[in-house]
């Protein structure tokens, strides 16, 4: 795994408490969601005038939607001159551009939409951080709500902890959010992605947390194609002020994506309850509230 700016990165790293109150800030889209059975949310956007539910995916760099749907709604679809390469290996450089997009009636505009072929079974595409990091992005997971408001104009919520982040700006990783986090005591890198079921790190990542292959707690937990997958007990992960007991880590190969500019991603499991506000232009995400153990 590539950890190109690791923990020197964060060397002005902080946390603290927004002390306060949350102000009220016009909200240019506000959508009531939809929650899969593993916990990722569903967003209601329109697409040329057709309701459809993209997957919330914020460690995804581009939008996308399912090619079968959009050869059914007839859209024009044109190689690009930029290839996307994600988890596994796969691939995209087919996409629509110029369509009628938008969100609860906010109209985002020259934004290519990659067209992809992964079975995306319960959603008709997803909604990534090309589109997202123009905004101040409020998730609620406990009411399965997503808002978005203009970059900088609200303050911090009620309540909530601040967390130093580094937006990615350009290259294969545009828009990744990445902030410290502790595992058992020790800081690693993580990056945020709502639309990965579970949170996932390398096994040359796990070393940082003392795990080894010959570790005798690790355990066989199947396979992801030619990777194999393992699990171990980790006791306690500390996101800015919240803390998960007893969290779920998939440990794999340091293969299984490509170029990774983090130690781990970070998924949605681990983030039940929680309420975000990634402030992407401030460098900045807020965090309360506490998933149910």
């Amino acid at each position: 795994m590539k950890i190109a700016r690791g923990l020197a990165a964060f060397a002005l790293f902080f946390v603290f408490a927004a002390s306060a109150r949350g102000a009220e800030c016009e909200k240019l889209a506000s959508v009531k969601g939809g929650l899969l059975l593993d916990g990722r949310v569903l967003v209601p956007v329109t697409v040329e005038g057709r309701a459809l539910y993209f997957l919330l995916d914020t460690g995804g760099i581009s939008t996308t939607m399912k090619w079968e749907l959009a050869r059914d709604m007839k859209l024009p679809v044109k190689q690009t001159t930029r290839k996307l390469t994600g988890m596994g290996g796969s691939s995209m450089n087919f996409a629509i551009e110029g369509e009628n997009f938008s969100i609860a009636g906010l109209r985002v505009e020259n934004k290519p939409i990659y067209v992809e072929g992964r079975p995306l079974p319960f959603a008709d595409g997803t909604l990534s951080s090309d589109i997202l990091r123009d905004y101040d992005v409020e998730i609620d997971l406990a009411q399965v709500r997503m808002s978005l408001a203009a970059s900088g104009r609200c303050e911090p919520p009620e309540g909530s902890t601040a967390v130093a982040i580094d937006v990615a700006q350009s290259g294969p990783h545009s828009g990744h959010v990445r902030f410290p986090i502790k595992i058992d005591g020790a800081t690693i890198i993580a990056t945020l992605d709502t639309g990965a079921v579970t949170s996932l790190i390398s096994m040359r990542a796990a070393a940082l947390l003392g795990v080894y292959p010959t570790s005798p707690e690790l355990r066989a937990a199947g396979r992801n194609g030619p990777y194999q997958l393992y699990t171990y007990p980790f006791q306690a992960m500390e996101i800015g002020g919240v803390t998960v007991s007893n969290p779920r880590v998939i440990i794999t190969g340091d293969s299984i994506i490509p170029g990774m500019d983090s130690e781990m991603v970070l998924g949605i499991d681990a983030l039940a309850g929680m309420h975000l506000t990634i402030a992407y232009g401030q460098n900045r995400l807020y965090i309360s509230g506490a998933r149910p153990n």
